[in-house]
């Protein structure tokens, strides 16, 4: 049987199987529960009602909810303000369109027996609104209060106001987010803990597509082919996503949703400067010749980054110093002194197309983009050098009011990038002392060509006669094949690309036995190639006592799968004396004498299971109030790349360790005599592994209001707390592992003021409480920083079709100085130390640091204008 068919005959098995079990558990019942009254319900006359909603500038109007006065009959309009409601009695009928933020409006209809009523109808405007629909928690759309998680929604209402590439910047205000600013134009983000220098817990989909590095499991982020001209919106889901997602939606899920060529149609011209030579142009077009959309957009931007500079030894390890320019000994090298010193100049080009051909309601579009980005980013061990990064996508998605099918091809390549602190070693080395700039960078660089084939078909039904039940169910395929070029991945010892591909089936139903009830049941089967197939269940209840008043307890439990990298990195020579190597069988690690004093075991996925209890409602049509209490119980707990084994210990550290692969020469992993690991030298050297331990119990809470404070004004509020209340850890474990690496709090507030003539300006303020961050070669503690930010939007009066954007990023800063630290008992959760005390002082144009050994961030002034046709 070929590759093909083993895979259809996967995902049928798969789909056999979880039909069965949702009949069993949930559809049957409900047949049999409702089976009296199906004859009479067949009988009934009834018919169709569609429409769209827009506004009084016949934009398109999204989350407006549309109900039949005196019955349960009510749906929601689309992003593109278009609704549908079938299967209704004929008769005439008030229907009622509202919005919050919005004057509602009742009209009369009638509906006719076999036919279809269509009803239009627009609402008068207002600037500023906090009604809105979502589609991430339950993939499809649903009102933001009903929506059974915490989600934070951003239109294009806030997009077109932003500068440049500056749509990240957008999630600093997201509920529950922990923002971190790495440079001028990279940022990072996680949430409810356990972040690390190269986290890949938060999981990032761009229309529909999984968008992750298939290499290494980290999201595209700033590899993104999509400029933000073409975004027409992005959402955020915190808390476990796999139920529906899959594996690395164990944090959350990021999604972005481009722009539709008929709903966004014409030019865009957007035109960027400021501070540290900061440049940036983008551009989009768009159209709609008879059935036939098509759309483009590009963009080129370039900075000078943030800089420090860090030093490294021979062993290519960073011996971190505090200051911009630290002094580095003789037996060391600064990163702006080597052969190829470091290039601070972030830069980017990127570019999408797409055609669409529409029929009717449905509608089949291909598309693809490409980036290829320069700059610099953080491993757990060090920096990297990018160098033509490239990222490229081809998609074909169609779409019809009950199916959704999408088929995507992504791939990654490394270009000419390398590792820092490598070449800091090679460059050390003095067998090297001759090598030319050229051979270092190839003795340190790390060629990779990640590709990622998908599949995912998906149906949306609902089903009246089983109490109104809407379900979503479907199946994904996804393989990632990648080459490390025989060099880094365990390719390198088999000659053939590395395969993982995995096969998953969900499902998610939601029944209103009553109007003010909803009941949520969903899971998700995956069956991967190289573990153990994952059971991913989800149940929630939404309590809807009145319109807009939602109160839910959900469970989820989430799973986050190894990559690549860690079940096959396989370099024994990464420094002359650092080797690192995948778990896929198993390590442990003895003392001089050969006793073992700790054992790791092939790497397992990791689970996460959490309660939420969480409350959104909307208070006299002008305050939203969004409260969650979440409580996570990890299990199997991956760690980032940690030493177990380090022959160079002093004795006040332990004293000499060394690992020894369990399963050996099975796993090719070079040893002496004793069976311990060394390098191509023959020197045993420090030892790095991903592996499994212990639990971990984390509990916080994620806040939020938004007030309509005006017709124009809006006022935003957002509180999160995160701790560790239990952790299980096995003797010897690394303290990195299990670092929260999170601030126990953070809050922002802010403010907007929209179409107040000409203009609009906005502020927020965000403050981070300190925290002690480690992940392998990268620890300290990050001092607690507030930060000012502000914007101003012109309309020129010369056109309404031009907007001036003015932008400020850490106007105003509010940072910890002489900060004082305490050490920690071995029970307290966050490793090594704490913050005892620091000093807060305050200022104009003041660094902070976000992220340990990356450069402190100030002020960035950005000034735009955006051109619309």
């Amino acid at each position: 049987m070929s590759k093909h068919a083993r895979v259809a005959a996967r995902v049928a098995t798969w789909v056999a199987t979880w039909v069965a079990m949702w009949v069993t558990m949930w559809v049957a019942p409900l047949t049999i529960a409702v089976a009296a009254p199906l004859p009479l319900r067949g009988q009934q006359a009834s018919g169709r009602l569609t429409g769209v909603v827009t506004d009084d500038q016949q934009a398109p109007v999204a989350g407006a909810q549309i109900t039949l006065v005196g019955t349960a009959l009510t749906t929601v309009s689309e992003f593109d303000g278009r609704y549908r409601l079938g299967n209704i009695p004929a008769g005439s009928y008030d229907m009622r369109v509202q919005r919050i933020g919005q004057q509602p409006k009742v009209v009369n209809i009638v509906v006719r027996s076999g036919e279809e009523t269509v009803a239009n109808v627009s609402l008068a405007s207002s600037a500023v609104s906090i009604g809105s629909v979502v589609i991430s928690a339950s993939r499809r759309v649903e009102k933001l209060t009903e929506a059974p998680a915490t989600i934070t929604s951003v239109g294009t209402d806030v997009l077109d106001r932003t500068v440049g590439n500056g749509f990240a910047n957008a999630l600093k205000e997201a509920k529950g987010v922990d923002f971190i600013q790495v440079g001028m134009t990279s940022i990072a983000i996680n949430a409810r803990g356990f972040n690390s220098s190269f986290n890949n817990r938060f999981l990032m989909v761009e229309d529909g597509r999984i968008a992750v590095l298939p290499e290494n499991g980290l999201p595209v982020g700033q590899f993104t082919p999509t400029p933000k001209v073409d975004l027409a919106g992005l959402e955020v889901l915190v808390g476990p996503g796999s139920a529906l997602y899959g594996p690395d939606a164990s944090s959350g899920v990021l999604s972005l949703r481009t722009k539709d060529p008929k709903q966004f149609p014409g030019l865009t011209l957007e035109v960027t400067g400021g501070s540290r030579s900061y440049k940036d142009i983008q551009a989009r077009y768009a159209g709609v010749t008879g059935n036939v959309g098509y759309k483009v957009s590009g963009e080129y931007q370039d900075a000078n980054d943030w800089e420090n500079y860090l030093c490294y030894n021979s062993g290519g390890s960073i011996v971190a110093r505090p200051g911009v320019r630290p002094s580095c000994a003789a037996t060391e090298v600064r990163e702006d002194a080597m052969k190829a010193p470091i290039d601070w100049t972030a830069r980017v080009a990127r570019g999408t197309g797409a055609v669409v051909y529409y029929m009717g309601q449905n509608r089949l579009e291909v598309n693809a983009g490409l980036s290829r980005t320069d700059g610099v980013g953080q491993t757990n061990v060090g920096r990297n050098q990018l160098a033509g990064w490239g990222y490229n996508i081809q998609q074909l998605r169609y779409t019809t009011p009950h199916w959704y099918l999408n088929a995507y091809r992504a791939q990654s390549q490394s270009g000419t990038s390398f590792a820092l602190n490598r070449f800091a070693g090679a460059q050390l080395t003095p067998a090297n002392s001759a090598l030319s700039t050229d051979s270092l960078r190839m003795l340190s660089d790390w060629p990779s060509d990640g590709r990622m084939y998908a599949a995912e078909v998906q149906g949306n039904y609902q089903i009246q006669p089983l109490l109104n039940t809407r379900l979503i169910f479907g199946a994904q395929y996804r393989n990632d094949v990648v080459s490390s070029d025989r060099q880094w991945l365990t390719d390198r010892i088999t000659g053939k690309d590395i395969s993982n591909d995995q096969t998953g089936v969900y499902a998610q139903s939601t029944t209103s036995p009553v109007r003010w009830l909803d009941i949520v049941l969903a899971g998700r089967l995956d069956k991967p190639n190289v573990y153990d197939q994952q059971w991913s269940p989800k149940a929630g209840v939404v309590v809807k006592p009145i319109n807009d008043q939602a109160f839910r307890v959900t469970f989820n439990r989430a799973f986050k799968s190894p990559t690549i990298l860690q079940t096959n990195f396989f370099i024994p020579d990464w420094t002359s004396i650092i080797s690192i190597f995948g778990n896929t069988t198993g390590f442990k690690t003895v003392d001089a004498s050969g006793a073992v004093k700790s054992s790791y075991s092939p790497m397992v996925p990791e689970s996460n299971k959490t309660w939420e209890f969480g409350y959104k409602g909307v208070i006299g049509n002008r305050l939203l109030l969004d409260g969650t209490y979440y409580r996570s119980d990890y299990r199997n707990f991956m760690s980032p790349l940690t030493i177990v084994g380090n022959p160079f210990a002093t004795a006040a550290a332990g004293g000499p360790t060394f690992a020894v692969p369990t399963v050996n020469p099975g796993n090719n992993i070079p040893v002496n005599a004793q069976g311990r690991i060394v390098n191509q030298a023959g020197i045993t050297p420090i030892t790095l592994i991903y592996y499994n331990l212990g639990d971990a119990k984390v509990s916080g809470v994620d806040l939020g209001a938004n007030l309509i404070a005006s017709r124009h004004v809006e006022v935003r509020a957002n509180l999160s707390t995160v701790g560790i209340d239990e952790l299980t850890t096995p003797t010897g474990a690394a303290p990195e592992a299990t670092s929260l690496n999170a601030p126990s709090t953070k809050w922002s507030l802010g403010v907007n003021a929209n179409d107040i003539g000409r203009f609009s300006f906005g502020t927020t303020f965000r403050n981070v409480v300190g925290y002690y961050f480690r992940s392998g070669s990268n620890a300290g503690v990050i001092p607690t920083f507030g930060t000012l930010d502000a914007n101003v939007s012109l309309r020129l009066p010369t056109t309404q079709k031009a907007l001036l954007n003015v932008g400020v990023a850490n106007l105003f800063s509010c940072t910890g100085q002489n900060v004082r630290y305490e050490a920690v008992s071995a029970t307290y959760p966050q490793p090594n130390q704490r913050i005892a005390s620091e000093d807060r002082k305050c200022g104009f144009n003041r660094r902070h640091v976000e992220m340990i050994n990356m450069p402190e961030i100030g002020t960035m002034v950005f000034v735009g204008i955006r051109y619309t046709r």
